[in-house]
């Protein structure tokens, strides 16, 4: 299912699409013109794959969501990003390339996105498969045994990007905020921890998640109004 040559499109093309399900949900510098928020089916996030460049080192690596495939009618919920121009696509390809393939160590495939209507759009995606030197997959069968591992590690890592704590307490506060209908045990075990193993040392991403819950709910209440995250600018 997972191949980088289904990611190659042709320069020309007017429109692009992509899903976003982990750090791209707020990190982003590309010239957007809008942004939807649905989900995809068939996945759920796991912090299976390590990473040395953005959320840690090649000494002390840490970890980043990647989608693992489950039953069909399970659904994943997320930000459908679109592009349009040729220009701006090419430039947006390229940094996704660099971010997501050259550092991040990811693969691509196309997916189907859906919304709430019902209607259907092709979308890029980014995650990393077993062949990948940096997957590592479940240290354990059992979950919670699974994730007391993954967030030892997590809590020791930094990359250039942040602390890993950060990643995953700012990812899980996102989907509960703006993806309330999925129900992501492995992300908010994990975060809760994350918070736990660094005690007061998560008041700074706490603090700043606070400060932000104005906007926040700003947001999310123009996005289910309008399911469009099309004025949500970088944080």
């Amino acid at each position: 299912m997972f191949n980088n040559n289904e990611a190659e499109m042709s320069n020309t093309a007017e429109v692009f699409e992509f899903f976003g399900y982990g750090s791209l949900l707020w990190r982003h510098d590309f010239k957007i013109v809008e942004k939807k928020h649905d989900f995809i089916k068939g996945f759920h996030r796991k912090f299976w794959q390590e990473n040395k460049t953005h959320r840690g080192t090649e000494d002390k690596p840490g970890r980043v969501a990647i989608l693992y495939e489950t039953k069909e009618d399970d659904v994943l919920w997320g930000v459908k990003f679109t592009v349009v121009g040729s220009a701006n696509i090419q430039e947006v390809k390229e940094k996704l390339n660099e971010r997501e393939t050259v550092l991040g160590g990811y693969t691509s495939f196309h997916t189907t996105f859906y919304n709430e209507d019902g209607v259907h759009s092709n979308v890029l995606v980014f995650t990393a498969t077993k062949e990948n030197d940096l997957y590592v997959g479940p240290k354990s069968e059992n979950m919670e045994e699974d994730v007391e591992h993954i967030a030892k590690q997590v809590v020791g890592a930094t990359g250039k990007a942040g602390t890993n704590a950060e990643y995953v307490i700012k990812l899980d506060y996102f989907v509960q905020r703006f993806f309330p209908e999925e129900d992501d045990e492995h992300l908010s075990l994990l975060a809760a921890r994350v918070k736990e193993k660094l005690g007061n040392r998560s008041d700074s991403v706490l603090k700043y998640l606070e400060e932000m819950e104005d906007y926040f709910a700003r947001m999310l209440m123009d996005t289910r109004q309008k399911r469009t995250m099309a004025s949500f600018q970088n944080a």
